[in-house]
């Protein structure tokens, strides 16, 4: 009973933490289109999350609430941005993601539909590659969309979980926003490495996550917690 109700409490946490702004109306011509780069770059790589399943891990449903963090400003605001992820088992080495969720912000509500592959291999499945299309709708003045390939490498410890990985990420952003310094549509392709770490707690995880692009560096907090 304690265990659901930490789980429930930082899931309800989440909801009144997000610090976002993805309008372009505060740039002016000379530096919309970086603005505007910046905000599909950051947006693609929070995007790119996926389940890290441990060896151990033999629950069919699982789910995973938590939040990243960009230290740096962007609109003025430090961001801290929502993640909900749900994984279902289709057998010993395939699972099924998806994450189909909305929040508020000051000026808009933006809305995450997105679903994925990941595939466990290798000796003592220590390996999982996945694939992930994930669509930001509902704002104003853009909508994004991010495929993800990544892979990730286990490393089993007494007290913890390492996940290892890197991974490359697509996006299309398709602008609303009118300005003779802005193309209708933005794309681009992100490089980037990752590392999570895992402590178990009766039968949750608490995890803390790092992602590492070439121009973006990107905190994670989460719990995952396994059903059925």
């Amino acid at each position: 009973m304690k265990t659901q109700l930490v789980f429930i409490c930082f899931s309800i946490s989440i909801l009144f933490c997000q610090s976002a702004n993805f309008r372009y109306n505060i740039y002016d011509d000379s530096e919309i289109y970086n603005s505007a780069v910046n905000i599909s770059k950051l947006s693609s790589l929070w995007l790119s999350d996926q389940l890290s399943i441990g060896q151990n891990d033999s629950q069919r449903l699982i789910v995973k609430f938590g939040y990243s963090i960009y230290p740096k400003e962007i609109n003025n605001m430090t961001w801290r941005l929502p993640d909900f992820l749900l994984g279902l088992r289709a057998s010993n080495n395939l699972l099924l993601s998806g994450r189909f969720y909305g929040f508020h912000l000051d000026k808009d509500a933006p809305q995450i539909i997105g679903s994925g592959l990941q595939y466990v291999f290798g000796q003592n499945d220590l390996w999982m590659v996945s694939f992930q299309k994930t669509t930001i709708n509902g704002l104003n003045d853009l909508r994004l969309v991010s495929s993800t390939f990544n892979i990730e490498r286990y490393f089993e410890k007494i007290n913890f979980d390492i996940f290892l990985g890197i991974g490359s990420n697509r996006y299309i952003n398709q602008s609303y926003f009118s300005s003779l310094s802005l193309p209708s549509k933005i794309d681009g392709n992100i490089k980037y490495i990752s590392a999570k770490i895992l402590f178990p707690y009766k039968q949750l995880k608490l995890g803390f996550a790092s992602k590492l692009s070439s121009d973006s560096l990107l905190f994670q907090i989460f719990v995952t917690k396994g059903f059925l």
